[in-house]
């Protein structure tokens, strides 16, 4: 080892230890929802924590924390029972929005400089044998979602819907109640753990998933199983889903916003949206070190660790699963940098879309469903006009 590199780690070394000359010892606890993610985390601790932890200088008490979905998650590590959980947009929002969760490092999915590769493609994805359906004619049809309130599986698709007036918002203003009259059946893994009041019929197609993400269809993988296996028309899932499945892509076909259908996806998708992300409660004094040590992990035990009988970060294959702790799709793990909150990271387009879940709209045309407000102004006036022309006695 050059004498350089022993420099800088004698300095790690004293920057680790405490005043009585022990090297101190930090928690690093990270939150799952399954138990094939459990069994990855575990592997995770016992292959890649004690090396990193020891290459790093540093003593880590690595552990594996259950939670019951994503938000129980959330809570968790804002209640301080847990530190880490990587989280997709729709998530990323609600972390920082009700539990003042902060991104650490974000995913990469192109291996690009800086953090150019912290976004993917949010696609409508059809079997090309069945014809008839586009974009602009999903009404009445059968729809496969990777989960409520997930990015390219719910909020994407179902706010281009709504903003292309496509779908109509109904008098309660509340996507999952609209979606659930447009739609003819659906499969929206957790549906009823989100929105308690939704109607049966959008986890009709995957009954057992209505409370979970854990089921065979949920995720990217089993929204384009639902699909594939005729349940459903339509899957909305990640751009690189198809490929992570090894489907055949001639047998699939994108469906556009304009109406059309198109043979790839690069010129048909519904919209770019923002990475995953890992993160923790904001202000957390072991920030720098959770960074560290997972940037460490993703060069250690990235793509470039290729040996499928030892740990490798980004592959969930051989725990039964997909995109445990990680998307599988992931290069590399980059530090957030300046988009070191759910705002910044998330970006004021992805924000605008999320706002229109919750919005009611004015329609352009005359008989279409006006706002309460609007509805309500309409009718003091009509009330006023027929006072004065049929004075009470």
């Amino acid at each position: 080892m050059p004498e350089e590199q022993k420099q800088k780690k004698r300095e790690r070394e004293r920057e680790r230890q405490n005043g009585n000359g022990h090297m101190h010892v930090f928690q690093m606890r990270w939150c799952v929802i399954s138990e094939k993610e459990y069994t990855k985390c575990l592997d995770f601790n016992k292959t890649a924590i004690v090396a990193l932890a020891s290459e790093l200088s540093w003593e880590v008490q690595f552990s594996c924390v259950k939670g019951s979905s994503p938000d129980d998650c959330m809570g968790k590590i804002k209640s301080g029972s847990a530190d880490l959980i990587t989280l997709d947009g729709g998530e990323i929002q609600t972390a920082g929005k009700d539990h003042g969760l902060v991104p650490v490092v974000g995913e990469d999915y192109y291996d690009l400089p800086g953090l150019d590769g912290v976004s993917y493609k949010a696609v409508a994805v059809v079997k090309k044998s069945n014809q008839g359906i586009t974009f602009t004619t999903l009404k009445g049809r059968k729809s496969c979602h990777t989960g409520a309130g997930k990015t390219a599986g719910w909020n994407v698709p179902v706010g281009t819907l709504l903003r292309l007036e496509i779908m109509r918002q109904d008098e309660s203003c509340n996507a999952y109640s609209s979606a659930g009259t447009f739609f003819d059946e659906s499969c929206v893994p957790n549906i009823k753990e989100r929105y308690p009041n939704a109607t049966d019929n959008l986890c009709s197609l995957c009954p057992s998933e209505c409370s979970t993400t854990n089921g065979t269809y949920s995720g990217y993988s089993g929204a384009f199983k639902c699909m594939d296996n005729g349940l459903g028309d339509v899957a909305f899932i990640k751009h690189t889903t198809l490929s992570e499945n090894n489907a055949d892509a001639s047998k699939y076909e994108y469906l556009c916003k304009d109406g059309s259908r198109k043979a790839s996806w690069e010129n048909c998708y519904l919209a770019t949206v923002p990475a995953h992300a890992v993160v923790t409660k904001s202000g957390h004094d072991l920030y720098s070190k959770f960074k560290d040590l997972l940037l460490k992990a993703s060069m250690d035990y990235g793509v470039g660790q290729t040996n499928y009988s030892m740990f490798q970060l980004f592959n969930s294959s051989k725990y039964g699963g997909s995109d445990l702790m990680f998307k599988d799709s992931t290069k590399k793990l980059v530090d957030v940098g300046n988009k070191n909150t759910y705002k910044k990271w998330l970006g004021s387009e992805y924000l605008e879309d999320l706002k229109v879940l919750s919005s009611c709209f004015t329609y352009s045309s005359a008989s279409d469903q006006m706002k309460k407000p609007q509805l309500a102004v309409v009718m003091v006036s009509f009330i006023a006009i027929m006072t004065a022309v049929f004075p009470f006695e």
